[in-house]
């Protein structure tokens, strides 16, 4: 005689529904069990609340560490905070192919949830879950090719018409009429044939979830280690601007730090265009601004506060080596001769504007001291340290020395 298998009531409640998407599917469940249901992604971000998305920007979850990441539990505890309290919950993953889409979340305003009553239906809505978001996934990264066609044909200057470019930007819901800003975020210690796409769409997505708290459509895209993406600007103070961009590369550059991304991320700014024909020289500027950041430490480093330096980056290596040699070569060798360290002695007074008091107490010297070493280095140099043009000249030498590693 063949066994039968009862069908829970939940599942064939929640088939009903399956079809519908991860909105109807969460609605049903919340109905069923209850209390309220949440679907985050893999990084926390709420995508959608069975109570409606009206306030899901203020949601945030705090998973079990420990459960979290055993492989044997499929439902762990979390906690949801929200503007006006925090809540416990159960959350499980939505997996779909080995790849963790996000998280369904259930929610409860007082005493813990009991894992074994809530599990059943809740791995199994997660099931449903995650083959309609990975539908949706499909649809949008074919969606994607399209969108990144464009970008690319824009990024490097191959559509030329400013009308052309606005016409199809409004396909997307993208206004190319206002003046954007290209921003480059890339894993720091890679090279060009660097391929862990999974790494690269994690940084896209905080990129994206960034622009869309922000009220923003996301123009962005994956290229090899690098995000690209294009922020409109309005005609503000520069100042204005500037703090702007300069609170989103941060906030981008802590949110990837905490999902424990194994490679340090960077950024760099490129200029405002009006013009969106001429918005392949912003992106080639960010590039520029993200590699002088790297080799200045700089955190945000926008192309526009980058005047000396990206005039020395983009010159002939051999004239650079040479101009410096004729700036600083005597008291090298001085130095070398006499095992001495002048050298870092002028360096420091540079770096400090040739403030003497401020470069004694960085070097830890008392003034004398340091006026008398000023004085040998006078000498050996043959200039005197109080002519602008000799400060601007040896300031030059010590910028071609940190950006070309001499």
């Amino acid at each position: 005689m063949q066994k039968q298998y009862a069908i829970p009531d939940f599942v064939q409640e929640l088939m009903t529904v399956s079809s519908q998407g991860v909105h109807k599917i969460i609605q049903k469940l919340s109905t069923l069990l209850s209390h309220p249901v949440l679907v985050a992604d893999s990084l926390y971000q709420i995508l959608y609340c069975s109570a409606g998305n009206e306030a899901i920007d203020e949601i945030v979850i705090m998973p079990d560490q420990h459960q979290e990441s055993n492989p044997h539990i499929s439902v762990f505890s979390c906690q949801i905070s929200t503007i006006n309290n925090l809540k416990n919950g159960l959350a499980s993953p939505i997996t779909f192919d080995n790849k963790k889409l996000g998280y369904i979340i259930l929610c409860s305003n007082n005493t813990p949830l009991e894992t074994g009553l809530y599990e059943d239906p809740l791995i199994y809505a997660a099931s449903l879950c995650a083959l309609q978001m990975q539908k949706n996934l499909e649809i949008k990264q074919e969606k994607q090719k399209f969108k990144e066609a464009f970008l690319f044909d824009l990024l490097y200057g191959n559509i030329k018409k400013k009308e052309e470019i606005i016409e199809y930007g409004e396909i997307w819901g993208w206004d190319f009429s206002v003046p954007h800003i290209v921003i480059v975020f890339s894993y720091k210690e890679v090279n060009h044939f660097f391929t862990n796409k999974h790494m690269i769409n994690m940084l896209l997505q905080v990129v994206e979830n960034e622009l869309n708290l922000h009220n923003l459509k996301p123009i962005a895209m994956a290229k090899q280690s690098q995000v690209i993406t294009l922020i409109p600007l309005a005609d503000a103070y520069h100042a204005e601007n500037r703090s702007k961009l300069e609170a989103f590369t941060e906030t981008i550059l802590k949110k990837a730090e905490k999902i424990n991304l194994d490679f340090e991320i960077v950024c760099g700014i490129g200029k405002k265009y009006t013009n969106p024909a001429e918005l392949f020289r912003s992106y080639q500027e960010a590039k520029v601004a993200l590699e002088l950041g790297i080799l200045l430490n700089i955190t945000t480093p926008l192309f526009t506060d980058l005047g000396l330096e990206r005039i020395l980056y983009k010159h002939d290596l051999q004239d650079l080596i040479e101009y410096y040699n004729h700036i600083l070569g005597s008291l090298l060798e001085h130095d070398k001769n006499h095992d001495g360290n002048l050298i870092e002695t002028l360096e420091a007074l540079a770096s400090n504007q040739f403030d003497m008091g401020k470069t004694a107490k960085e070097s830890f010297l008392h003034r004398n001291t340091l006026r008398y070493r000023v004085k040998r280095i006078e000498d050996i140099l043959h200039l005197k340290l109080d002519d602008l043009h000799v400060r601007l000249d040896i300031m030059a030498a010590f910028k071609i020395k940190q950006l070309r590693k001499i």
